[in-house]
């Protein structure tokens, strides 16, 4: 016979360091030490029906703007949590911008999991030619940025730009970008250390848009190998240059 753990509280836990390795939580917040802060329904949903927590647990909390605090769940239920100390800051991420034309829902769902894990600050998606998304549910992809950023343990979240055409992109760009072109045969040597990347959508760029591509000076093309990648892989490939 299995018998039912209580909550945990203040008085059957462990004392908890900031230092150790807490499950961190989005609150899209202000943070101060002392501070009581109330905790998001979906928030509140996570923390006591899925993950049994209770009154006296400890956490670690950000705001998804580069502040995190050791917090500690203040009722039973979970609907607040009182800020113990702020965590130490984290060095900020250098810019990184990835632009990509937007893929299939499952492939661009996986790209800014993917994207946000391994630091990218600003995504911006792409109407192309061959884009299969002509709408973006901006709340839904605000949810995969906030659990991969919970996920990888950053403390900021990347800003997800509203879509726009290739064109239009281009016609602002003055950042060196590295194109992922998968049809590449011979490169030219980078001029300046690029800072951003470009991921074309599943079927890549149209042959119209790849000529404006190659005479853009910002835009420098390289290969990711000989085989073709999803666009949810070149992504992640892509990033591993910068």
């Amino acid at each position: 016979m299995c018998r039912k753990l209580p909550f945990p509280t203040r008085t059957n836990l462990f004392y908890i360091s900031p230092s150790t390795a807490l499950k961190l939580i989005y609150v899209p917040t202000s943070l101060a030490a002392g501070q009581l802060i109330s905790l998001p329904e979906d928030v509140q949903h996570r923390l006591y029906r899925v993950m049994r927590m209770g009154q006296g647990t400890m956490i670690h909390v950000f705001n998804g703007q580069g502040l995190a605090a050791v917090a500690e769940i203040a009722d039973a239920k979970c609907r607040t949590a009182a800020c113990q100390s702020l965590l130490p800051a984290k060095p900020p991420l250098p810019p990184r911008p990835l632009a990509l034309g937007v893929p299939k829902r499952d492939a661009w769902e996986a790209a800014l999991r993917q994207a946000t894990e391994m630091g990218v600050t600003d995504i911006i998606p792409l109407k192309t030619r061959f884009s299969q998304i002509g709408k973006l549910n901006t709340e839904r992809d605000h949810r995969h940025l906030i659990e991969a950023a919970e996920q990888s343990e950053r403390y900021t979240l990347p800003t997800l730009h509203p879509l726009r055409t290739l064109e239009d992109y281009l016609a602002t760009l003055s950042t060196q970008t590295l194109w992922a072109y998968e049809r590449l045969e011979t490169a030219a040597p980078l001029g300046t250390t690029p800072t951003a990347v470009l991921v074309g959508p599943e079927g890549g760029f149209a042959p119209e848009e790849v000529a404006v591509l190659k005479s853009h000076p910002h835009i420098q093309p390289f290969s990711l190998g000989p085989t073709i990648l999803r666009s949810d892989t070149a992504v992640v490939a892509a990033l591993a240059k910068l």
